[in-house]
């Protein structure tokens, strides 16, 4: 701060008081410390040089604005303030704003100039102009830096900055800097700023506001977050600040961005609005430091003739000239010197267009809200910087727009200009901080995803995420080093997808941990290593592929191989959905080939997120994120089924070595997408998943009579469906084996691949014989059946064995209750209970070859899964209930408990009868109601039970207190009171016609009536009535929707039966004998070796590259059919020190059978061509 230490006169100001003259620096003599105010120099100009003594600042701390504007509304949290001396370093004053107010870094600093006086604004021109500036500043982490009293240009700024806080909560106050730079000599109410000698350090200073048209001194703006008070010792005069806040300015725009890496240093624009002469001085001095400037046309004065005269600098002539002098006179009092210097000054400006913009703030134009766009406009048409530079402060205010218009234009062209680091660190920035428009504004204007995209790049963007995210904190609990401290893996994160899709889902990053479990520095990478990692990757021609997918896949045992690629688009897509980026999810998952299976995955993982999160409004973006999810790959299936009926239902049950191995339909079931189950070619699937090889156009009567009259089906032609059969075996003699080759359409590798859009081959089914028998003929395949064949088509159908299983099941009903009413004796056991308990083993058995089946990998998993089905627990408990009856009935003496628990045990089995009905379309729904209703009962039931109680013990205590018989309680509390519910009251026992010393009569009858009365109005008008609008409420929300939960059971029900041996119960104890010999059999075979010497290397199969993993998905089904080493493919034999052309014609020599894989790459492939002559 400043100190006037000389008092000297000023005889053109004259005081009230004679005694207290005014000092030259502004003061009162009376204002002067005593020493200072002795020393009178009248003939020495003042100076603040010669006039003033620096000292220690007395204003600081915290501002508490009292009485302002919005002040009731919100607690408004104080603001910092100093005061400084007019000479203070700008380094110092930077120390303070980033160590002392914590203020950080900005990314941005607007510097808004203007009128300092009140002007009239439009009320929608000022929301025009405070939400632009806003929104500009809240986008890029901007500081606002202003004049900072509450006038002009600076309290529509502090305006703005308070509606945003209002509009946020209250909260957001401090989201928005704005620095108020003030002259301290003509602030109001200096002395409230000042600390006294006691100091109040604890408490921020009191300023009061009050809502009085503004005279005399100037107030500080409340709404700005910092105030910079500079002193230079005088009193009253104006613009003292203006070189300090020049230099901070430029000491600010000095410092580097945090995202720049040193690179960057942060840009400034200067925003105009209205103004007066020196308004014009500073946009000049902007100018020729190089800093842009937005002037905001309409607002008035020095702003309008700064933007008339840019609008017709292209044009500039004497009739331009002298309408801005015209405009200068009409708007300022100018001497002709000051006249010339001013017009001088705005030529000069308007000489570098490329420093100047102008903003059309006109409503009656159409008023645009693009005030945050123009400052950006600004900054990069100054063109400061190189093109990366540029695109990283587009990229800052996330304004993809002003990159397309400003910087990828003919004469940029980013590609050419910017070196391969760069375009990998502004795709970085992208992904990083969720630009999806960025992204694919980059890949459509040439950047490659494979050479960006690494499996380092990948690990080092999951390396930094936010650590308050759902996936961070997954990645803590699967890592083992301490909490807070942990590294990423891309098999971490394969860990992760596994979790949140199941456990038989196979992730690429759990295909070679020696492969995905690197850790990577969390670095830029530079051009050097980015090259180097392009030139190694297995993208770089057939040799360099070859020897890639060798060492990631070829070393690996059988049981770890995994066909998926690594496909940068894809791996990108599920990085998205890890982190719920909606947005770019969405964008990415446009370029994926195989969007049915993406869109089902996500959906999954989403759902899976979902159940783990425990933020509400996370949980509830994940749920949507999902359901949009499942609207894309409805649309595509829509989509698909137009097309081709059956292609869609190869596609849907096709596994996917991409997306875990797993088919689309099992996906959906996982995921419980309800509506995708619904659509049409999902049900199509289904029903003829439920039909087998049985025609739809069957009557269901015939089906009936055939079942039971099996010869008759021979005589009928039209039982069977006319398509080939693809799932079964040929003939009994003859088992075959399906494989998939590879029947053409796949593409050769060119740029759309490196995008992840994979056009993925047609597949043709291929059965090999492992009989060596002859191919399948048109009697095995259309309708001319032999007669066991079509029997054993027929009862492997579903709709079959659900038919057997269902008469079976009410024969084992039947003998159940016949054996329950009549022969359960326990001097006896008859053979229907003998065989009705072996009937009772066959079920346990059925159930463990079920959870023998699961799809999980391990048992645990198996077990869970199957147990968290309802119905699988109605079985677990009946059979559990029936082996504890069954082994009392055994013990003598505990035939009644015995048999209570058996009847007991029916019910249950009575009760499972009810899954059948899920089949019918009828009935289904309505079971779905009732299960949604039971719930409503069970907690109308925790209701009803509040009032039962609490009347059952007031009654009792009122009419029989003292009773100390327990039996005689219960029934007083719950007994009566339950019955009474339905209508039966006791009235007898309330008012009995006689009493006796063994039955006295109940003391005050009289409160049992009335509590009686008062019971029976809850329970059975209100509670009774809310139980029904219960259902009622039920019934409405759940109709709407049975249909999709109905079809999502009804395809568990298929599913059981499509894996359910043929033979049902009892009789089903053939099928389990049958499976465990071939179990003892497969056991056997695989300690043998599966090749002989004869058979080694018998079939050679040629293909082009981009069919390599289906080649070897072809040779690994062969082996598994033929024995191990029957198939040679080119990844063999082939290295550094051996031509691949002579280890491929020395395999041909041997073969005895080719194999061709057709696709559009090998034909175009000279070298498959001269195998095929070969």
């Amino acid at each position: 701060m400043r100190v006037c230490n000389r008092f000297t006169k000023d005889d053109e100001k004259t005081s009230s008081d004679p005694e207290d003259p005014f000092c030259q620096c502004g003061k009162e003599k009376s204002r002067h410390e005593p020493q200072h105010a002795l020393i009178d120099d009248p003939y020495m100009p003042w100076s603040v040089e010669t006039h003033t003594l620096k000292s220690p600042t007395n204003a600081y701390g915290e501002i508490e604005f009292v009485e302002s504007a919005g002040w009731e509304r919100r607690q408004q949290e104080p603001r910092k303030y100093v005061r400084v001396d007019y000479e203070t370093d700008p380094k110092t004053l930077m120390d303070l704003i980033q160590k002392q107010w914590n203020l950080g870094q900005p990314k941005l600093l607007i510097s808004v100039t203007g009128g300092v006086k009140n002007f009239p604004l439009n009320s929608n021109l000022k929301d025009v102009f405070g939400k632009g500036l806003i929104e500009a500043a809240r986008s890029t982490d901007a500081w606002i830096i202003t004049g900072g009293s509450n006038s002009g240009v600076m309290k529509y700024v502090g305006e703005a900055v308070r509606d945003y806080a209002i509009a946020e909560g209250g909260s957001a106050s401090t989201s928005i800097v704005a620095i108020g730079i003030a002259t301290w000599g003509i602030l109001d109410q200096q002395e409230a700023l000042i600390r006294d000698k006691s100091g109040w350090l604890s408490r921020p200073a009191s300023y009061q506001m009050d809502q009085q048209e503004q005279t005399g001194p100037v107030r500080l703006d409340p709404n700005h977050t910092h105030f910079i008070l500079v002193d230079d010792g005088t009193t009253g005069k104006f613009r003292k600040e203006i070189q300090l806040r020049r230099d901070l300015e430029k000491q600010i725009s000095e410092q580097v961005t945090p995202e720049s890496d040193e690179r960057l240093n942060i840009p400034t624009v200067c925003v105009v609005v209205e103004g007066g002469p020196n308004t014009i001085q500073t946009v000049y001095r902007a100018v020729r430091n190089g800093t842009p400037c937005l002037i905001i046309d309409g607002s008035g004065r020095a702003a309008n003739i700064l933007a008339y005269a840019f609008d017709n600098h292209s044009t500039y002539s004497e009739s331009v000239r002298g309408e801005i002098k015209k405009r200068l006179l009409g708007e300022f009092k100018f001497s002709d010197s000051d006249l010339d210097e001013h017009q001088h000054w705005i030529e000069e400006c308007i000489e570098k267009p490329n420093l100047i913009n102008v903003y059309k703030l006109d409503a009656g134009r159409g008023v645009s809200t693009d005030i945050d766009g123009a400052i950006l406009r600004a900054l990069l048409k100054a063109k400061k910087g190189k093109p990366v530079d540029l695109l990283q402060r587009a990229m800052v205010g996330n304004r993809v727009d002003v990159a397309k218009s400003e910087i990828f234009t003919n004469d940029i062209y980013w590609m050419r200009v910017m070196q391969i680091g760069e375009r990998n660190e502004s795709m970085r920035y992208a992904i990083e901080h969720d630009l999806p428009s960025f992204l694919e504004l980059f890949i459509k204007n040439g950047v490659s995803m494979k050479y960006y995209l690494t499996e380092k790049e990948l690990t080092i963007l999951y390396g930094k995420i936010k650590q308050t995210s759902l996936l961070s904190r997954m990645l803590k609990e699967i890592n083992e080093k301490k909490e807070g401290e942990y590294n990423v893996t891309l098999w971490k994160i394969g860990q992760i997808i596994q979790q949140l899709t199941m456990d038989t889902y196979k992730p690429l990053y759990l295909s070679d941990k020696k492969r995905f479990n690197r850790e990577y520095p969390m670095r830029a990478v530079s051009e050097k290593e980015v090259l180097h990692e392009s030139d190694n990757s297995d993208h770089c021609g057939c040799s360099s592929r070859l020897f890639a997918f060798l060492n990631h896949n070829c070393q690996k045992s059988e049981e770890q191989q995994s066909f998926a690629q690594f496909h940068p688009v894809r791996e990108l897509f599920l990085y998205a959905i890890l982190l719920n980026r909606q947005e770019m999810a969405c964008k990415l998952w446009e370029r994926i080939d195989e969007p049915i299976a993406a869109a089902l995955t996500a959906s999954k993982m989403l759902k899976a997120m979902a159940s783990k999160e425990s933020v509400q409004d996370q949980e509830k973006s994940m749920i949507e994120h999902a359901d949009i999810h499942e609207e894309l790959a409805i649309g595509v299936l829509k989509e698909c089924f137009d097309a081709g009926e059956d292609q869609t239902n190869n596609m849907m049950r096709q596994k996917m070595p991409n997306w875990g191995g797993t088919t689309c339909l099992t996906m959906a079931v996982q995921a419980q997408n309800r509506k995708f189950i619904a659509q049409s070619a999902v049900q199509n699937i289904l029903t003829k998943m439920w039909m087998g090889k049985i025609s739809n156009e069957n009557n269901y009567w015939k089906l009936w009579l055939y079942m039971f009259c099996p010869l008759m089906m021979a005589f009928d032609d039209s039982l069977m469906a006319k398509e080939p059969d693809d799932s079964e075996g040929i003939g009994d003699d003859h088992e075959m084996e399906i494989v998939k080759v590879d029947k053409g359409g796949a593409p050769t590798p060119t740029e759309a691949d490196s995008e992840g859009i994979e056009d993925g081959p047609e597949m043709e089914m291929v059965k090999v014989d492992k009989g060596g028998a002859p191919p399948p003929t048109k009697a095995d395949c259309g309708q001319l059946l032999t007669v066991l064949r079509r029997l054993k088509l027929f009862y492997n159908a579903p709709i079959i064995k659900f038919r057997l299983n269902v008469l079976a099941y009410l024969a084992f009903l039947f003998l159940f209750s016949l054996i329950i009413l009549t022969e359960f004796e326990e001097e006896q056991v008859r053979w229907k209970e003998w065989f009705l308990i072996g009937w009772v083993v066959t079920l346990y058995l059925e159930e463990f070859r079920q959870i023998a089946h699961g799809e999980s990998n391990c048992w645990k998993d198996r077990l869970y899964h199957w147990i968290k089905d309802f119905w699988n627990m109605v079985d677990l408990v009946t059979l559990l209930l029936f082996g504890i009856g069954v082994v009392l009935r055994f013990i003598p003496g505990m035939i009644g408990p015995a048999r209570i628990l058996l009847a007991l045990d029916l019910i249950g089995f009575y009760i499972r009868l009810l899954q059948s009905f899920y089949v019918s379309e009828r009935l289904g729904p309505q079971l779905i109601m009732i299960a949604r209703m039971m719930k409503d009962l069970l907690f109308f039931v925790c209701i009803l039970v509040v009032f039962l109680v609490s009347y059952g013990i007031a009654s009792q205590a009122i009419m029989f207190p003292n009773v100390t018989d327990s039996l005689s309680i219960f029934k007083g509390i719950f007994y009566k009171a339950h019955f009474q519910m339905y209508g039966k009251l006791f009235l007898n026992d309330i008012q009995p016609e006689e009493c006796t010393l063994d039955d006295p009569c109940p003391e005050y009858s009289w409160m049992g009536i009335l509590l009686l009365s008062i019971y029976m109005m809850l329970s059975n008008v209100l509670l009774l009535n809310l139980l029904i609008a219960m259902f009622g409420n039920t019934f409405s929300k759940v109709h709407g929707n049975a249909d999709d939960l109905w079809r999502l059971q009804q395809y568990e029900v298929i599913n059981e039966y499509s894996n359910r041996p043929a033979i049902p119960p009892p009789l089903i104890l053939i099928s389990h004998i049958k499976s465990f010999v071939h179990y003892c059999h497969n056991s056997c075979r695989r300690d043998e070796t599966h090749c002989k010497p004869e058979m080694k290397n018998t079939i050679f199969i040629s293909f082009s590259f981009e069919a390599l993993g289906k080649a070897v998905c072809l040779k690994k089904k062969i082996e598994e059919s033929l024995g191990s080493g029957t198939c040679w493919i080119c990844t063999e034999g082939v290295g550094p020190g051996r031509g691949i052309r002579g280890a491929i014609a020395e395999a041909m020599d041997h073969a005895k059978v080719v194999i061709c894989c057709i696709s559009k790459g090998y034909t175009d492939s000279m070298g498959c061509e001269r195998e095929v002559r070969n």
